[in-house]
């Protein structure tokens, strides 16, 4: 009896075999990452997940200052002009990220019958999958991007916000430009001085009455405390759009609280994230993840392709992005929080 199953061996016959069959079970990502990733998916919801037609960069007008055009003024008096400089203005430069599935060497595509190849090429688009999430978020908390990375909310939320430079303008002197940054220590978040301490750094960076930080990101240790606290005070309130999508979170007035794992787990390798002690408010009305329209989260369209003069056949991956902001100050960083 035969213990083995063999392909046929034609090269032919081998694209045939991978292109008929892989090419069935792979789409388009989609929601795929962000549905995975907790900042992304809170962006998406907000709407603030934009899809951008082209140009060289991403740039954003600094709203630095109301329109003086808007004002109270006698009938008899001239129309003035004054609207917003075109020259205030961020630039995030458009980064690349790409990933492919490769069905690679002979005996991997033909498995020698421990597993058809239909079931392997679905092995690896769950491999590509769990990965891609987990490379974006590791971006999106490196305390400094490196060259080709997206700009982080480390970057674009500093701990120095007076020195240094943000999309290519100096912090140095402008207001507009610098986050809040809140060092004193707050004892315990898990406690009703730590819920107050909490409420007024979201109200302090406030840009109006009603433009107040909506999300708040915290280490799982602090979250972990918080919740406790709340929970045994029948108080604990979770977002119920987040919690559609996967993610716990806590809904304290307009202001969404969730946390990132403060503590690498699993083999993935990926280390960057969240400081011990560190919570960082975000304003989402000032914050903004932009791809190019014609590279938005898409396997290629065309299923596998040949790559070089080989038989291997790779099925490509691509999105061009960044994370922007037209108004540093609206966000803020504490970086001192315990929790009991």
């Amino acid at each position: 009896m035969a213990t083995n199953v063999s392909y046929a061996s034609g090269d032919t016959a081998l694209e045939s075999l991978i292109l008929h069959t892989a090419p069935d079970i792979f789409g388009e990502h989609g929601d795929g990452i962000s549905n995975n990733n907790f900042l992304l998916a809170y962006l998406k919801e907000k709407k603030r997940f934009k899809v951008v037609d082209g140009g060289l960069e991403f740039w954003k007008g600094v709203l630095s200052r109301e329109n003086s055009n808007a004002k109270w003024q006698s009938h008899e008096a001239p129309m003035s002009a004054n609207l917003q400089d075109p020259n205030v203005r961020l630039r995030f430069d458009i980064m690349t990220f790409t990933d492919s599935i490769v069905i690679n060497k002979k005996h991997e595509a033909m498995n020698k019958g421990r597993a058809m190849i239909k079931s392997y090429a679905q092995t690896l688009r769950e491999q590509a999958e769990a990965t891609i999430p987990n490379a974006f978020n590791s971006a999106f908390w490196k305390a400094t991007p490196g060259t080709g990375e997206p700009e982080s909310v480390r970057s674009l939320i500093s701990i120095t916000p007076t020195t240094g430079t943000i999309g290519g303008q100096s912090r140095v002197g402008n207001k507009a430009l610098q986050n809040g940054a809140y060092t004193t220590a707050i004892a315990d978040i898990g406690s009703e001085a730590g819920l107050s301490d909490l409420k007024k750094l979201i109200i302090r960076q406030a840009v109006t009455s009603r433009n107040l930080c909506d999300l708040v990101i915290m280490t799982d240790a602090l979250y972990a405390g918080l919740s406790a606290y709340l929970d045994a005070n029948r108080r604990y309130n979770p977002d119920s759009k987040m919690a559609d999508l996967g993610f716990e979170t806590i809904k304290m007035g307009k202001t969404v609280i969730g946390f990132e794992v403060a503590t690498p787990t699993g083999n993935s390798g990926y280390t960057d994230t969240i400081p011990a002690n560190y919570m960082f408010g975000i304003n989402s009305n000032h914050l903004n993840f932009e791809v190019l329209k014609d590279g938005n989260f898409i396997w290629n369209p065309d299923g596998f392709e040949r790559v070089g003069q080989t038989l291997n056949k790779a099925l490509y991956f691509w999105v061009f992005c960044n994370l922007t902001t037209n108004l540093p100050r609206a966000h803020f960083v504490a970086t001192n929080v315990s929790t009991a």
